[in-house]
C-alpha cells in the first residue's frame, strides 16, 4: 500500500490523520503548508514527524502543484476549510476535512460543486461514528431493540478553556453549532436512522464578553422524520475541574425501550425484561484508516460518505440560521 498525504493546517483533529496513518502500512505524510495565519510551522512539522521526508510549502497552493497527494487533510482556521477544500478536490486529490465543511451555505454550496465536478472522495473529522459506544447503539437500534426511535436527547458540553484568537469572530469560528453541536447532530441522526425534518433552536450568550462571536450554549428541538422529536444541547460551560474535557451523551426512547450513552464507556439498554449494559463492539478502523482505505479501494464502504459529510454540515448551518433567526426552519 503506498500512500501520500498532505496535511494543510493544524488547528483541529489532527490527531486522527497522524493516529491514522500508523494503521496504514506505506502511507506516509509527504508534505504540510499552514492553511491560516494561526497556524504554526513548527507544529506542522512535528505533526509530520518531526520534518523526516515531510516537505514543508508557505503556500498550499504550491503544495497542491508540486505534490499532487493522495490525500489532502484540511485543518485550517474553521474559515478556510471551503476554500482549501473546493481547491485540493479541483487539484485531484481526495479530501479529509475538519468540520464542518463550510461556515455559509453559499461556500458549502461551492465544496458541492468541487466534488460533483472532480468525483473525488471527500470525508470529515467526525469520530462518532468510531466510538464503540456509538456503533454499537446504531446496530441496536437497526436491529428493533427499542422499537421506533421516537424521543432522542443529546448533549455536548465542553470546557472553554484557551482558545485562538479567531473564535472571537462569528464569521472566523463559525459558532457552537457547528462546531460543537454537529456532532450531536450526527450522531443522533446516526444512531436512530431517522431524518430531521425542520429544527427551532435558542442560542445563549451571557458570559466572556471578549469572545463575542462564542456563544456559550445553544439548545435545539429536532422534529423527526417519523413524528418523533430530539433535544439537543451544546455548551462551553463544562467545568475547568471536571475529570474530562467533554460529556457526551445520548438517550434515545422507542415503544420497546430506551438506551443510554454517558460519556463514551457505557452503554446501557433498558427493555420490559431490566436494565442491562452492553458489551461493545470495535470498528475495524478509525477515522482515518477507514476514509484512506475507501480512497485505495472503491468498493470500500466508509462509514461517513461525501453526501453524509455535506449534508450534516448543512443541517448544521441550518440549525445555526434557526438559532439566529429565532424561526422554524425546515431541513
Amino acid at each position: 500500500m503506498s500512500l501520500r498525504i498532505a496535511l494543510i493546517g493544524g488547528v483541529g483533529h489532527t490527531n486522527y490523520v497522524t493516529e491514522g496513518v500508523n494503521e496504514l502500512p506505506g502511507a506516509v505524510i509527504c508534505a504540510v503548508a499552514p492553511g491560516s495565519v494561526d497556524d504554526d510551522p513548527e507544529r506542522l512539522q512535528r505533526l509530520a514527524g518531526g520534518g523526516r521526508g515531510a516537505r514543508f510549502y508557505a503556500d498550499y497552493r504550491d503544495l497542491l502543484a508540486a505534490e499532487r497527494p493522495d490525500i489532502v487533510a484540511v485543518a485550517p482556521a474553521y474559515h478556510r476549510h471551503a476554500e482549501i477544500t473546493g481547491a485540493a478536490l479541483r487539484a485531484g486529490s481526495a479530501v479529509y476535512c475538519e468540520k464542518p465543511l463550510a461556515l455559509t451555505l453559499e461556500s458549502l454550496a461551492e465544496v458541492r460543486e468541487a466534488w460533483a465536478e472532480s468525483r473525488r472522495p471527500l470525508g470529515m473529522m467526525l469520530n462518532f461514528r468510531y466510538i464503540p459506544a456509538f456503533l454499537t447503539a446504531r446496530r441496536l437500534v437497526a436491529a428493533g431493540a427499542i422499537g421506533a426511535p421516537t424521543v432522542g436527547y443529546a448533549q455536548k458540553s465542553y470546557k472553554r478553556g484557551l482558545r485562538p484568537d479567531f473564535y472571537r469572530r462569528r464569521e472566523t469560528f463559525g459558532g457552537i453549532i457547528p462546531w460543537v453541536g454537529i456532532h450531536a447532530i450526527d450522531f443522533l441522526r446516526w444512531v436512530s436512522g431517522r431524518e430531521y425534518r425542520s429544527v427551532m433552536a435558542q442560542p445563549v450568550k451571557l458570559h466572556c464578553p471578549d469572545y463575542p462571536g462564542m456563544e456559550d450554549a445553544a439548545t435545539c428541538l429536532y422534529e423527526l422524520d417519523n413524528g418523533g422529536s430530539a433535544v439537543m444541547s451544546f455548551d462551553f460551560l463544562r467545568p475547568a475541574g471536571a475529570a474530562t474535557h467533554g460529556d457526551d451523551r445520548l438517550r434515545l426512547l422507542g415503544e420497546r425501550g430506551a438506551l443510554e450513552i454517558r460519556g463514551e464507556g457505557t452503554l446501557e439498554l433498558s427493555t420490559a425484561a431490566g436494565t442491562r449494559s452492553v458489551p461493545l463492539e470495535t470498528p475495524a478502523y478509525g477515522p482515518f484508516a477507514d476514509f484512506a482505505r475507501g480512497v485505495l479501494d472503491s468498493a470500500h464502504e466508509c462509514a461517513i460518505s461525501a453526501a453524509e459529510a455535506l449534508r450534516v454540515s448543512e443541517i448544521a448551518l441550518k440549525t445555526r440560521e434557526a438559532a439566529d433567526s429565532g424561526r422554524r426552519v425546515r431541513l
